[in-house]
Order: structure tokens, then C-alpha cells, then sequence
């Protein structure tokens, strides 16, 4: 072959990968950004997210999602106002607070009821004469972070067990194990975390007992998907398809609980443990995620009550129990600012037979 030739030829074979990479990036860049802020140390609860990924629920809705750690809701607001990230998986309380006189009224709305149960607890060392809320005044309770959202409820429980809030510590201990030292060696007398953590405490080897939560709030609402009025006006659609990829992965992620699992060690290597068998440690994580599941999707979802649904109650018993906390002075707040359904037919709009079926087929 001349060297014109072969010029030439290479010149040809330049062009098409340079359109063949121009297709691949045009195709990625045609997906849309959607990035999640996620409250916590990334932790097993994400993996409904991770296996809607894997079984291509995030592709099918054209979307690249990103999940991003801010802890508190202190720091996750200013993200969402700002428009660094798109939504966030948040606790309700900070809204409320926020409608009141003289409060910020950011302009944010709820989108999706992501736990129609509470996941937040009050766990005691098994020996620990603490027997109810009313037994924690001066006690220290251990947090997350003094910024979380759920202190607000916390404040509300203990004043309705006639637990003045200036006679308790709060401490801020994080999750994992800074957060189950500080309980065993009496930093504080009570952890005050979500569901899963304490689970992992127990499987540790540390025996609790959870104190007794009042019935109308522990079934109400305690998390959601809260984004910005702005956002919503603009791009609905967008977060439609993002709620109906994160229920099919949740329906998923419960009718094939290991590979759910195995689904997030995939895409959080560093978090596979590095000890014990495989069968062991996914007997564990299975455990931990079984708990999650029942406060994510609780009997009846999907069928009396439809996946991302709030309910009126959901709000009006949190805004009641903000009120006797003495966080809230105003109780006549305009649901309709908190939250919308108005997405909730798009989220449920597939077929959840099909959804198990590939669940049930996934490794």
C-alpha cells in the first residue's frame, strides 16, 4: 500500500472512531443529570437504588443519577436552594418549622413520601434502667448530627412524655462505630438513630432494647423526596421518572432481597465486608435491609395506598406533635405548600408483576 493510501485509510479510520465516540458521548450526554442527596454515610438503604440501576430502571427514564452524602438537613437545604443537587431524601420536620412566622419559608415541596413509617428510634443498652421516654430526662441522647431533622420530632416526643428539652444532652455521635462506643461506655444513655443502625449494634454483639414509640407516629410519615418549587415548575417530568425508577427498584429490591444486596456491594465495593463467608455476611446485610423495607414499603403499598403517597395525617399529626414540642405556634399551615401527589400516578405507572419477575431472575 502507498503511503498516500495509508494516509489516506487511517484518515478513514480516524473519522468513524471519532463519530463513534462522538455517538457515545452524544448518548450520555442525552441522559439527564439527576443528583440525590443522601443524609447518612452511605449505608445498605441505598440499595434500591443501586438495583434499579443494575436491572436499568435509571436508563429506561433516560437518567444518570448520582447520589451525593449531606448530612443534616442544615446542610442538604442550601444545596437544594442553591441548585447543586436535585432532590433530596429529607426528614419533614424542617419544613413545617420553616412555615412559621418569621421562619425562612423556603420554597420547597415534598414529592415523594419515601418512608410511610418512621425509621427513627430510641435504642437503650439491654440493662439499662431506662424503660420509657419519660425516663430520659437529664440523660444525654446520642444524634446523628445536631442538624438533623428528626431532633424537631425528637423534642416533641420527650415534651409529651413531660420531659422538659433543657433537662437532656444531646450529643452529636454520628452512625457506625463511634456512635455504638458511645453507648456502651455511657458517653450517653440512649441512641437516638434510624432503623438500621440499630440493627447493626445488635450484630455487633451489643443487646438493646428500643423504647416504645406512641402508635400515631410511629406510623406516619418520616422521610420523603423534597425538591425545589422552582424545579418542579420547570421539569415535572424529571422527577416523575426518577420516582417511578426508584419504586420499581424498591418493589424489586423486595421480592429478591440478596441480590438487592449484592446489587449495592457491586456499586459500594469498599463496603463489602472483608470478613466472615459470603453466606454470612449476606445473611446479615439481608437482615438489615428487611428491617428498611418494612418502614419503606409497609403492608398495603402499592395497592390501599399507592407508592410516594403523603396523606393529610401524615402532616397534621406531625405539625400537632411539633406543637406540643413547642417547635410550631401557627398549626394552621397550608398543606398544599408541603407537599403534592400530583406525581404519584406517573411513579406507580408500570407493572409490578413484571418488575418481581425480573427481580426474582437477578443475581
Amino acid at each position: 500500500m502507498s503511503m498516500p493510501d495509508m494516509k489516506r485509510r487511517w484518515r478513514r479510520v480516524a473519522f468513524a472512531a471519532a463519530a463513534l465516540l462522538g455517538a457515545a458521548t452524544s448518548g450520555a450526554q442525552a441522559k439527564d443529570a439527576f443528583v440525590f442527596a443522601w443524609p447518612s454515610a452511605v449505608n445498605s438503604g441505598v440499595a434500591p437504588l443501586t438495583f434499579a440501576r443494575q436491572l436499568g430502571y435509571f436508563d429506561a427514564e433516560n437518567l444518570d443519577v448520582q447520589i451525593q452524602v449531606l448530612t443534616g438537613s442544615g446542610v442538604i437545604i442550601p444545596q437544594l436552594m442553591a441548585g447543586k443537587i436535585n432532590a433530596a431524601y429529607a426528614s419533614l420536620e424542617p419544613l413545617v418549622i420553616a412555615r412559621q412566622p418569621g421562619k425562612p419559608n423556603f420554597p420547597l415541596r415534598f414529592v415523594y413520601n419515601l418512608f410511610p413509617r418512621t425509621i427513627w428510634e430510641f435504642a437503650v443498652l439491654e440493662g439499662s434502667p431506662i424503660r420509657s421516654l419519660a425516663d430520659l430526662r437529664g440523660r444525654t441522647i446520642g444524634v446523628l448530627a445536631l442538624s438533623s431533622g428528626n431532633i424537631y420530632m425528637t423534642r416533641a416526643m420527650l415534651q409529651a412524655a413531660g420531659v422538659p428539652w433543657n433537662e437532656v444532652k444531646l450529643q452529636a455521635v454520628g452512625t457506625g462505630v463511634s456512635a455504638f462506643e458511645a453507648l456502651r461506655n455511657g458517653q450517653i444513655d440512649v441512641l437516638n438513630l434510624f432503623d438500621t443502625a440499630h440493627v447493626r449494634l445488635e450484630q455487633a454483639g451489643t443487646p438493646i432494647r428500643r423504647l416504645e414509640i406512641p402508635s400515631a407516629l410511629l406510623n406516619s410519615s418520616s422521610h420523603g423526596i423534597e425538591v425545589t418549587d422552582a424545579a418542579l415548575r420547570s421539569n415535572p417530568d424529571l422527577f416523575e421518572r426518577f420516582g417511578r425508577a426508584l419504586t420499581k427498584g424498591s418493589v424489586a429490591c423486595r421480592a429478591n432481597l440478596p441480590a438487592c444486596v449484592r446489587s449495592y456491594w457491586a456499586a459500594y465495593p469498599a463496603l463489602r465486608p472483608t470478613t466472615g463467608t459470603e453466606e454470612e455476611n449476606l445473611r446479615r446485610e439481608v437482615q438489615v435491609l428487611e428491617l428498611r423495607m418494612r418502614n419503606l414499603m409497609p403492608p398495603g403499598s402499592g395497592t390501599e395506598r399507592p407508592h410516594g403517597a403523603f396523606s393529610d395525617a401524615d402532616w397534621t399529626i406531625l405539625i400537632d406533635a411539633l406543637r406540643v414540642g413547642g417547635e410550631v405556634s401557627n398549626t394552621n399551615v397550608p398543606l398544599a405548600t408541603l407537599y403534592t401527589n400530583a406525581l404519584v400516578p406517573g411513579y406507580n405507572r408500570f407493572d409490578p408483576a413484571s418488575v418481581e419477575a425480573e427481580a426474582r431472575a437477578a443475581q
